[in-house]
Formats: C-alpha cells, structure tokens, sequence
C-alpha cells in the first residue's frame, strides 16, 4: 500500500477522467498487406501496464492523485465492420459523459471510428485532429472496405470536418507517396515532415504549437499516434518499423503535452504488435498511457473549482 502502481488506480466502467478502452482488431491491417498480430496488443498493453508506473511519482506534481482512472473493456464486432460500430458507439458514450477516451488498438483504422464518435457528439463544433505518424495513411478502400492504411482518408472524406483542421505530425517521405501527399494538401491538411521537426525541434515543443494553433478554432482535439512513428530499436514491435523516427523521450513528452492540453478530448494509440516484439514495445505503449494520464492530472489540477 506504500508503493501504489498506476494499475491499482484502475477501475472497471466507462465513467472516469480517463477511460481506457480496448480494440483487439487487426483484420485492417491484414486488408492492408500488413503483418497481423496487433489484435493481442490491448491485452499485452494491460499486461506491461500492469508493471509499469507509481501511482505516486515524487517527480511530478499532482502526480495521478484526484484523477480517476477506468477500464471499459475491449471492443469486438462479428466483422471489423461491426467492431467500427461499436466502438464508435463506446467513444461516444465516454465523451458524452465528460471522460476522455485512451483507446489502444489494434490496427490504425480504429482512429475513423474514434474520430467519427468525436464529431457526432452534439453541438461540439469543429474538430481538430493529429495524426502522429510515419504514414499519412490516406489510402482508398480496398474494395469498398475500410482498411488500417485508410482511416484520415475517410475522416478527410467526412463532411462533418474540415481538412484545415488535420496535421500530419512527423510524417515520412520515404514511407508516403506524393499522390498521398498531394491529397492531404488538397484537401488543406497539413503536413509536418520528421526532417522538419528536426531542423525546427524539440519535436514536442513543435507538438505543443500545433496544438495551439488548432485550439483557436477548435473547441476539440483528438491526437491519434502509431507507433511506428518512434525509430525501430524504440519500437520493433509494430507492423511497418521505421529505420528513423522519434524517439521514447520525444513520445512520452508528446503524450504528456497530449494529456495536459484542455482541448484534447480522446487519444488512441496503434499498430502495438506483441507477435513481433512484446516487452519494449509494451513497456512504450504503458509509458503513453502513463505520462497521458499525469498531463490530464495536471490539466486538471488547473481546471477552476466548480
């Protein structure tokens, strides 16, 4: 009981300051030509989560204490698209009730799903959106079907948002095509490539500004991250490792800034794949959650009383 471990703070239910969810999908992924195995990640995250993280970090004030965490399951369907519905249905009902929604996949189409609850909540206005990510994963559907490489495409799509509103955060172009490119950008996304961020860095300072420059006009913010954003020897454990990328220091701080900031309003974290590479890439993905959760501690512990 000295020595409380963030996992002692989490209680089941959907009603909590942070509200973990599961997606245990990767049928997305496998439409995509990618490897499967991200369906295991929400139950090896819970695993490493469960080694991971005092509840009360002396380096950090308010640390996690005041903040109330949950666990609202996993989230399955008959079909992907059906596990699209419901999660879609879970996010909103976690949203609606105040909660911010950390939903851990599972493959990257989970983020259409999570954004579309987010733009359906009701008279919330426009919404912003970060994709943290080495892809801008803009591909058409592959026949007819909605795919891991497709979810910003069909929030670009969407007429609930409006394109200005979407960053592409470290993005790469050897991993991009310019059609990809060139459709994000006309669209009126931006694109913000990993050399940029290292010519303009630290890479959460420039985080920091873009989401600034969305909270001017977005009473909104949903940041979406992949891991394979982070360099290969920070993250094997994904389906498409990059051979550069950000580093752990720069995603823990990304997810801190994440959490503090009080327009975000849902985060999702994809594409952990344990039948690659378990124990680092488990241990990242609980340290997201873990420095999320201290930046909404911290976000409110400004919040005014009442």
């Amino acid at each position: 009981m000295t020595d409380l471990r963030i996992i002692d703070r989490i209680v089941p239910g959907v009603s909590g300051d942070v509200v973990l969810i599961g997606f245990p999908e990767d049928e997305g992924v496998r439409r995509n030509g990618g490897r499967p195995g991200a369906r295991q990640g929400p139950a090896r995250f819970r695993h490493w989560l469960s080694r991971y993280g005092t509840a009360e970090n002396p380096e950090e004030e308010p640390g996690l204490s005041g903040l109330t965490l949950t666990d609202g399951g996993d989230i399955t369907g008959a079909s992907l698209e059906e596990a699209h519905t419901n999660l879609c249905g879970k996010v909103a009902e976690v949203l609606g009730q105040g909660g911010v929604p950390f939903v851990v996949g599972g493959g990257n189409d989970q983020s259409y799903p999570n954004a579309s609850a987010l733009l359906g909540q009701p008279g919330l206005g426009p919404v912003g959106v970060v994709n943290v990510d080495a892809h801008l994963d803009v591909r058409p559907r592959v026949d007819g079907l909605a795919h891991s490489g497709s979810p910003f495409r069909l929030l670009l799509e969407d007429e609930r948002f409006e394109g200005r509103n979407f960053i592409e955060f470290a993005a790469q172009g050897s991993q991009t095509s310019r059609e990809h490119a060139d459709y994000v950008r006309g669209k009126k996304g931006r694109i913000l490539w990993l050399s940029e961020l290292r010519r303009e860095g630290p890479a959460d300072g420039v985080f920091r500004n873009c989401l600034g420059d969305l909270a001017w006009r977005c009473p909104a913010v949903f940041v979406s991250f992949d891991l394979d954003v982070l360099a290969s020897y920070e993250a094997p454990g994904v389906s498409c490792p990059g051979i550069v990328g950000l580093s752990a220091e720069e995603a823990l701080a990304i997810a801190y800034h994440a959490g503090a900031h009080p327009k975000v309003a849902l985060f999702d974290l994809s594409e952990y794949n344990p039948a690659i590479e378990e124990e680092r890439t488990g241990r990242l993905a609980a340290g997201l959650f873990y420095s999320f959760c201290l930046g909404v501690a911290r976000r409110l512990s400004h919040r005014p009383a009442g």
